[in-house]
């Protein structure tokens, strides 16, 4: 069921990243193992490497994602940034599609802007559910990020979205996806329909005000 979603539902592996579809043209172990030439960095000297491999994980799969051959400058520094956090976003996304059905995706038009952010905190999914969807506790942490929103869907610690209404157009939509680690959670958030740069300082920050609260 992965393998199958890795490759059919690439709107949602790639909703952060430059590619549509897969490559062609790569090397292909189904269904453990991908290889394929990455040609979206050719405008920066030329293509780079991804590696896709599949493990057994106990009862579910574990899909490790290698991308390699990086070269060096502001440039290279940005997109691998971006690489990475669309990465972390896409797996995620997938991941809660698999199992539970519900698309994270904002429903608005895929040419919206939008901002990604991954991190891992050392608490239980459930008191990191609790802290984002618990109004009265969320303010004790959020320095007032979360103002204005509305929660409109939510899986018990796994998947939140809220709304925020915007100043002009479709309203402003952040999801909240959650998964355990060995350690603790790994939070992703997404905005879409992001109007300006603010967002890039407002979530690191967040996320820093509720690794302090949870700890």
């Amino acid at each position: 069921m992965v393998w199958a979603a890795l490759h059919s539902r690439t709107d949602i592996l790639f909703d952060g990243l430059p590619a549509e579809a897969w490559p062609e043209g790569g090397e292909e172990q189904a269904p453990l193992h991908l290889h394929v030439a990455w040609p979206f960095t050719d405008s920066l000297g030329g293509p780079t490497d991804v590696s896709l491999t599949l493990h057994d994980a106990g009862g579910g799969v574990r899909v490790d994602v290698r991308h390699a051959g990086w070269g060096e400058g502001p440039a290279w520094d940005t997109a691998i940034q971006g690489h990475f956090a669309g990465w972390l976003q896409g797996l995620a996304a997938l991941g809660l599609l698999v199992e539970s059905g519900v698309d994270a995706r904002d429903a608005q038009p895929m040419t919206r802007p939008r901002y990604f952010v991954s991190g891992e905190l050392q608490s239980s999914p459930s008191a990191v559910y609790r802290s984002l969807v618990d109004a009265s506790v969320r303010a004790r942490w959020s320095n007032g990020a979360f103002e204005g929103v509305e929660l409109v869907e939510g899986i018990e610690d796994r998947f939140i979205r809220w709304r925020r209404p915007a100043a002009s157009g479709p309203p402003i939509e952040i999801t909240a996806i959650l998964r355990a680690t060995p350690r603790g959670t790994h939070l992703a958030v997404a905005e879409y329909g992001v109007v300006d740069e603010a967002a890039s300082g407002r979530w690191p920050s967040v996320f820093e005000g509720l690794a302090r609260f949870l700890s």
